[in-house]
């Protein structure tokens, strides 16, 4: 159709024609302020290069560790943390803070921990505790127990979650969830073997 068909159908039905307006209108604007967004997202990453966040695992120790015969794990697990924001210009919120620990790829612990704030280049001390019954299923896992007792070690992942805000200046942007996971070999209750030795941990974004 050419011109004089369309304006022969907005004579017809303007409303139509103010609506079909007004869309595109909003789509334009739409697209416009997402394409801002990103180039202002872009200059302010190349600006402050924001650095991956670094954990620490410093100390763990097991009060308690034993596996009963129906297969209920009893636990009193203490571990200190240290987080550190690397950035020089942005600071991060952590929200819905979470920690966990895990045997033989098991979860038997959960301990919710307080939100907090990180400016720049700041360190934070974390020490989450476990404690109560937990069963573990399989076998293997008992196995694994026991063979792990009888060394006088445990291997414990110990992992800590968190949703990130970022803070550039007075701005305040989400930001990723951050998967922080501490590879542990921690001292049996009550062994005379090597004590625990401080270990760095992953973070995934």
């Amino acid at each position: 159709m050419g011109a004089g068909s369309r304006c022969v159908s907005c004579l017809c039905c303007p409303f139509k024609c103010v609506a079909c307006g007004l869309f595109s209108c909003l789509c334009s604007v739409l697209i416009s302020l997402l394409v801002i967004a990103g180039v202002l997202a872009l200059i302010l990453y190349l600006i402050f290069r924001p650095h991956m966040i670094a954990a620490t695992a410093d100390s763990a120790s097991l009060a308690q560790f034993s596996l009963a015969p129906n297969s209920a794990l009893a636990y009193n697990l203490t571990v200190g943390l240290t987080v550190r924001n690397p950035n020089k210009r942005v600071g991060l919120y952590y929200d819905n803070v979470e920690s966990l620990a895990l045997f033989d790829g098991q979860r038997f612990g959960y301990a919710p921990l307080d939100p907090f704030y990180q400016g720049t280049e700041a360190s934070t001390k974390l020490t989450p505790g476990f404690h109560g019954q937990q069963p573990l299923q399989g076998d293997v896992t008992a196995a694994n127990f026991r063979q792990q007792q009888s060394d006088g070690k445990f291997a414990v992942d110990v992992k800590l979650n968190a949703k990130l805000r970022v803070k550039v200046w007075a701005f305040k942007v989400p930001g990723p969830k951050a998967k922080i996971t501490c590879p542990l070999s921690i001292p049996a209750p009550g062994g005379n073997g090597a004590p625990f030795q401080p270990t760095d941990c992953k973070v995934w974004f």
